[in-house]
């Protein structure tokens, strides 16, 4: 059995890696933008590939981006999100996104099941912190939207150093 792997990345148009394209980031307005240009560049690169003789089976994908499984399902192909985050702050996020998590804390012990008991300095920044980059916040908790509609879930992860919250 052969398999050919080809890596693809898209630059949407108008895409800086400046300072100021990283503030602007957290705004709405350029979220918004981002993923509008970002849904046109990666459908034009999975039309181009579809008729390269080599055509695109699966889409892996960073769940910041929710909209490339989109995408990825409006061509009929299996879509792979890849977090880039580690598995136990992944799984802080998503309570939070379920709701299963009321911010902000109000100090105490924190319990998220599958990891220890943590003070509530001891949880992400923007956990702890809640509401110092709301845009950003928003992003992290979009990464579920869709998450379960994903052929393949892949984690940034040491299972001996996560194995409780991976596990569970």
């Amino acid at each position: 059995m052969t398999f050919h792997l080809n890596v693809h990345i898209i630059s949407p148009k108008g895409h800086t890696t400046s300072l100021e394209w990283t503030h602007r980031f957290i705004q709405k307005e350029y979220q918004t933008r981002f993923q509008q240009i970002g849904q046109e560049t990666l459908a034009d690169l999975l039309r181009d590939l579809s008729g390269s003789g080599c055509p695109v089976d699966c889409v892996v994908y960073d769940p910041f981006m929710p909209w490339a499984l989109d995408v990825a399902k409006g061509f009929g192909l299996l879509g792979a999100a890849f977090f880039t985050q580690s598995c136990a702050v992944d799984n802080i996020y998503h309570h939070v996104y379920r709701g299963e998590l009321e911010l902000p804390l109000l100090g105490g012990e924190v319990v998220v099941p599958g990891l220890p008991a943590m003070r509530a300095d001891e949880m992400p920044s923007f956990i702890y912190d809640h509401g110092s980059y709301p845009g950003t916040f928003q992003m992290l908790l979009n990464q579920f939207r869709n998450v379960d509609k994903a052929d393949w879930i892949f984690i940034n992860t040491f299972h001996e150093l996560e194995e409780e919250v991976i596990n569970f």
